[in-house]
């Protein structure tokens, strides 16, 4: 037969070990508030980032193709211009 070892574990040092669970939750109780309002606060900045970011790409955008209508046309104007001088 295997021989079984077996462990006491007695209510006071069960006592303890939920003593100091009770503490790391308290802990952890307090600092809840405060990360969670650092969350909102990191949330805002990347949403307003975003939008930022959004609106430089949405007017550089607008700018490339504003650059070629000017360069067609100019590549259009130029070819008769040159061939209507003598």
């Amino acid at each position: 037969m295997a021989e079984e070892s077996s462990t006491r574990i007695t209510m006071k040092e069960l006592y303890t070990q939920v003593q100091k669970i009770q503490s790391m939750l308290e802990k952890l109780t307090t600092q809840l508030p405060t990360i969670s309002d650092q969350l909102v606060e990191l949330e805002k900045d990347v949403k307003g980032r975003l939008e930022d970011h959004e609106h430089r790409l949405r007017k550089l955008e607008m700018r490339v193709w504003q650059a070629v209508g000017v360069l067609s046309f100019i590549f259009a104007v130029v070819p008769l211009l040159l061939g209507l001088l003598p």
